[in-house]
């Protein structure tokens, strides 16, 4: 738990950017929407018998305004290393991703335009064999998730995205887990964007 206070930090900033004064009115179901492909690291924090592993994850999501996303991932760890050999690790997330854009100071960050950060805010869930979180029976790790990123715009429908994500373990003797990622993401619908 002694990442808890960074978790409190991030979801601040996260309900910061998406309270932004300019922003409109939140429309579920926009036609603004993307899909994408990562592919990364998978690093376990303390008391997790599986060590690092590369990572890969599906997204997609639909813009709930101007400056926030509604994201889904499914993500596989295909041949983590455990204490008791080669394992797959596989997990679900479910995501906010707030735009820091929408405030000014980030508007035009490094003199680029085409550069937009974010910050994200959500949940997770990692699933393994029994012996992927420790060497009793926990077949499962799910907390909440913060995470930081980037955007770089390399036309108006596709991106390249890279993130950092950290997940708080709270039912597992995993205490976090953290992945590091780059991908590619392509988007859809909004009037031409």
């Amino acid at each position: 738990m002694k990442f808890f206070p960074l978790f409190i930090l991030a979801a601040f900033a996260a309900f910061a950017a998406v309270a932004y004064p300019n922003e409109p009115e939140p429309v579920w179901l926009a036609s603004r929407s993307y899909v994408g492909v990562a592919g990364g690291m998978l690093m376990p924090g303390g008391g997790a018998s599986v060590r690092r592993a590369a990572d890969v994850a599906v997204r997609v999501g639909t813009a709930w305004s101007d400056y926030a996303e509604v994201e889904l991932e499914a993500a596989c760890a295909p041949n983590a290393s455990t204490r008791a050999g080669h394992e797959a690790l596989s997990g679900v997330a479910a995501r906010l991703v707030m735009h820091m854009n929408g405030w000014e100071a980030f508007d035009k960050l490094f003199g680029c335009e085409r550069f937009d950060p974010f910050v994200t805010v959500g949940a997770a869930t990692r699933f393994g064999a029994r012996h992927a979180f420790a060497d009793g029976s926990h077949r499962t790790a799910t907390g909440p998730t913060v995470g930081v990123g980037a955007f770089y715009h390399l036309t108006d429908s596709l991106d390249l995205r890279f993130d950092a994500q950290a997940m708080l373990g709270i039912d597992s003797p995993c205490s976090e887990m953290y992945t590091v990622c780059v991908g590619i993401q392509w988007n859809f619908g909004g009037g031409g964007e």
